[in-house]
């Protein structure tokens, strides 16, 4: 006989599972084009196992996306930290973009599905993610200005916009994988909030 634990775990995966289909249906069909039976053949489940977990379509996507924000940050995030807190702002900003564009990987179906298919949700759906993609931009304007701080960034540019401009130049490169070397495409980028180039 199954333990509770052994339960809430059993429907962890399997809610896993049922965001994972619904980033991989959503990258490649779109808002509308997605359906909860594409997701449920996906998934490996029974079109009505899905409701167990979400009562609707539009709770399971607004969900997946929810949830690729949240993992997106996350690495950005870890990555950063991972360098210790004496690393400098460059460094760390290099390795946010790095996990940044490592998520934009075409083995990656989160990103890909938030930045395709976003704007193709209703603008009351949209509003629904306003926090997490707050704190998004919040995470790499504090690195800015981290940068500022540290005379690498001009002071006089306001981080909010600039962290905007950046994650639109990394976000550009969806789809190109040989648009550049990854390197080239980090050492563009920092050229572009900074006047040195560098790695973590």
């Amino acid at each position: 006989m199954s333990t509770d634990a052994e339960v809430r775990t059993k429907g962890a995966r399997t809610r896993q599972r049922i965001l994972d289909a619904g980033a991989r249906v959503l990258r490649r069909n779109g808002y509308a084009g997605t359906r909860l039976s594409d997701i449920a053949e996906v998934a490996g489940l029974q079109t009505g196992s899905l409701a167990f977990h979400f009562p609707s379509k539009d709770e399971l996507l607004q969900e997946v996306l929810r949830h690729g924000m949240a993992v997106g940050l996350a690495q950005c995030r870890a990555a950063a930290d991972a360098l210790g807190p004496d690393a400098g702002p460059d460094r760390r900003i290099v390795a946010a973009m790095h996990a940044h564009l490592d998520g934009l990987d075409d083995r990656n179906d989160y990103a890909p599905a938030l930045l395709r298919s976003l704007a193709q949700f209703p603008a009351r759906e949209r509003q629904r993610f306003r926090d997490i993609d707050t704190a998004y931009l919040e995470f790499w304007r504090e690195l800015l200005v981290d940068a500022q701080r540290a005379g690498l960034t001009d002071p006089a540019l306001d981080p909010a916009l600039l962290a905007r401009l950046l994650l639109g130049a990394l976000n550009a490169t969806l789809g190109l994988p040989d648009l550049a070397p990854r390197e080239r495409l980090v050492s563009t980028c920092m050229s572009m909030i900074t006047d040195r180039t560098g790695g973590p």
